[in-house]
């Protein structure tokens, strides 16, 4: 008798980023037999970029499923047509935003669930409070998510992980850029707290100063006025609103410097990224999050998200001597190989899935956590969607 794989199901939004790429390598690097991979796509139709939205095709999945939805509809309605995209209640979910749990709380699944928090953000914590009665597990991606969840969830301490995600091995070549290149990646550069506009600031310094430096920049909204203008200011500029992945691990070669000014951040998968590509890290502390990944002057450099001044004194610093940008960039490689290693994070994440499948069930009762009178589960989704757009019209 041949024993059933289990299936897991990963959920995405569709907005890509450093989730996305979090689902792709766990897909990419698994190795447990017992295990197959799917991904549901849960994309709201009546955002604009709707249109734009494009299947990954992502290399590990057996399938990826596209669910649109709209939130006018009734929300009991929306969370029992996703469900049946799930073949049965023994399907894995592994939620990484609202809408699968959302689906998993009102209709009172009894699949078992995995909910991963990917930010030090009161969003994540949030959901997992909210949500605490059907998640089985939750994956936090640093230690400090990790001890503060465990402030927060007092009672599921033996239910809260941290586990580190993989990320492949990258090539580094040897540079002798005659200008440093300097990258920075975000999903998007109108999220004010990824303080985009202090870039200018920075490049506005090393001009002064007499350093020449080029810039890559990666993320959606260049378009914007402010952004435009951001953008326009910097010497030297390379932009992409988006790239996959392979281009991005590609491009990463090429750079000496990674910056990333955020005021607060889980654990960046493109900071790893860069690590591993040997680029020097400047960054934010982030509350300890990078404490097993940068040591200061050693691995990388802690500047202050709004110390323009210190991030130009050290780009500087490192344009002036290489020969410690050769020895950071060398240190930063071997941290972030060593706590970030591809086939030996994807068993540990998945040996938690295993074992979330394999514990004793409880039940599990539906409790209603989003929405008005409106989305009632008596009320027919046509009456809902009709007397919102009514609503809609007439503001």
């Amino acid at each position: 008798m041949i024993n059933k794989k289990l299936t897991v199901f990963h959920f995405h939004n569709g907005s890509g980023g450093g989730v996305l790429s979090v689902i792709q390598n766990l897909l990419k690097y698994s190795q447990s037999k017992e295990i197959e991979n799917h991904v549901i796509y849960t994309i709201n139709r009546d955002k604009d970029n709707v249109k734009d939205f494009i299947i990954p095709k992502l290399a590990g999945a057996a399938t990826e499923q596209v669910f649109y939805y709209s939130p006018r509809w009734n929300f009991y309605f929306t969370c029992k047509q996703l469900a049946k995209l799930l073949p049965d209640k023994k399907a894995l979910i592994i939620a990484h935003d609202w809408l699968e749990l959302g689906m998993s709380s009102n209709i009172g699944l009894q699949n078992p669930v995995v909910f991963f928090l990917h930010g030090n953000y009161d969003y994540y914590y949030n959901l997992a409070k909210k949500h605490s009665n059907v998640i089985d597990n939750f994956i936090c991606i640093s230690k400090p998510i990790y001890h503060k969840l465990n402030n927060y969830l007092p009672g599921r301490k033996n239910a809260i992980l941290q586990r580190y995600f993989p990320v492949p091995q990258i090539q580094s070549i040897a540079k002798e850029n005659a200008t440093l290149n300097i990258y920075y990646c975000v999903r998007n550069l109108e999220e004010t707290g990824k303080r985009f506009l202090l870039l200018p600031q920075i490049d506005k310094l090393l001009q002064k100063a007499g350093i020449t430096v080029s810039w890559t920049v990666i993320g959606r909204g260049g378009e914007e006025l402010n952004i435009r203008q951001g953008l326009q200011s910097l010497r030297n500029l390379t932009y992409h609103s988006n790239l996959k992945n392979e281009e991005v691990l590609s491009l990463l070669a090429k750079q000496d410097v990674f910056v990333l000014p955020s005021q607060n951040e889980g654990l960046p998968v493109a900071l790893v990224e860069a690590m591993k590509a040997g680029l020097v890290p400047l960054v934010s502390n982030w509350e300890g999050a990078t404490e097993e990944l940068i040591i200061e002057g050693e691995s990388g450099f802690y500047i202050d998200w709004n110390d323009a001044e210190k991030y130009a004194a050290t780009i500087t610093l490192l344009y002036n001597n290489r020969q410690l940008l050769r020895s950071i960039s060398s240190e930063a490689i071997l941290k972030a190989e060593k706590n970030f290693d591809s086939y030996r994070n994807t068993s540990a994440i998945e040996e938690s899935f295993l074992a979330v499948a394999n514990a004793k069930k409880i039940k599990k009762y539906a409790k209603k956590v989003y929405g008005s009178r409106l989305d009632a589960r008596c009320i027919p989704n046509l009456i809902t969607t009709y007397i919102r757009n009514l609503t809609r019209k007439n503001v």
